[in-house]
């Protein structure tokens, strides 16, 4: 990596932060290159040429080895911080400035340009604020990062984080919307969490997640929950080995099965349910336990005791 090189991608990162996604960054960065790369050439130049010779031939021995920064740090010796500070205040600038009117698909994450309505790789319609607005704190005017959840000055929760937990929303109910369609035997899921996913495995089997991001407790209550909604539906343990953790109920001669027993065995704050469908218990649905065999009284059952 050469000096210019290094300058732009620190100025890069520096302007547009690691939040906002990588599509964003390349975005903005590739841009920014292309407008910057003489700039920071005649910068490089400005230093010996045995300086920024000597820094583009140390750069992979930093990577590898941490003894090879003092001798960096030397070759760099040339380029005052002025120089510096002055390469990345222009990039940081260059890079807000080509931000100021872009905005992020919510449903391919493509960085587009421009007063346009909808996206062009996906059509999807695109948010109404730019990344740079979604990050202005609405209560004291403060130009936040972009990507910064909180103003930095006053606390407030900023338009961004709003619209990601507007989208957030908007898609654990679409999950619960396909839960409906899919699984309307089963109660629907009303305990909690984020991030709901609903998968098909096959035909008549399916798997739902939630988040609880880091409180395992919240998802080992949310399971227990779930469990008692399901006997208030009649939702009953059966078969050979009943247990809490697989209910089973029969309707119009088919067997539903709520499997929790392997919610766990993934993150633990992130339970996994299993739903099948024609899906009995060892023994059958209708299993009874055996009565034991009576010992025979009277004079020939007295002599085989």
């Amino acid at each position: 990596m050469s000096l210019f090189d290094k300058v732009i991608q620190k100025g890069v990162e520096k302007g547009i932060g690691a939040a906002i996604g990588k599509s964003v960054q390349d975005a903005v960065g590739k841009a920014v290159e292309q407008k910057v790369r003489p700039a920071a050439e005649k910068l490089a130049g400005q230093a010996a040429d045995a300086t920024s010779q000597k820094i583009s031939e140390t750069t992979s021995a930093i990577s590898e080895a941490g003894a090879a920064m003092a001798e960096a740090q030397e070759a760099a010796k040339g380029i005052s911080k002025e120089q510096w500070g002055q390469a990345f205040s222009v990039l940081e600038g260059m890079a807000n400035d080509m931000m100021k009117d872009m905005r992020v698909c919510p449903a391919c994450e493509e960085p587009v340009k421009g007063d346009v309505q909808f996206c062009p790789k996906c059509g999807a319609k695109l948010p109404e604020m730019t990344v740079m607005e979604l990050a202005l704190c609405p209560k004291c005017g403060k130009q936040n990062a972009v990507g910064t959840d909180f103003c930095t000055a006053c606390g407030e929760k900023l338009p961004g984080k709003l619209l990601t937990e507007e989208r957030e929303r908007e898609q654990d109910q679409a999950v619960l919307n396909r839960w409906a369609e899919a699984l309307p035997q089963f109660p629907l899921w009303n305990c909690g969490g984020t991030h709901l996913d609903l998968a098909v495995l096959e035909r008549g089997r399916f798997y739902f997640s939630a988040w609880f991001n880091g409180d395992s407790s919240a998802a080992q209550r949310a399971v227990q929950q779930y469990r008692a909604c399901l006997s208030d539906v009649g939702f009953i343990k059966a078969g050979q080995y009943p247990s809490e953790d697989h209910l089973y109920k029969m309707v119009d001669g088919v067997c539903y099965h709520a499997d929790t027993e392997h919610c766990f065995e993934g993150d633990s704050d992130a339970p996994g349910l299993y739903f099948l469908i024609g899906d009995e218990p060892t023994g059958g649905f209708y299993y009874v336990k055996p009565e034991p065999k009576k010992k025979a009284d009277g004079l020939f059952g007295g002599l085989f005791r």
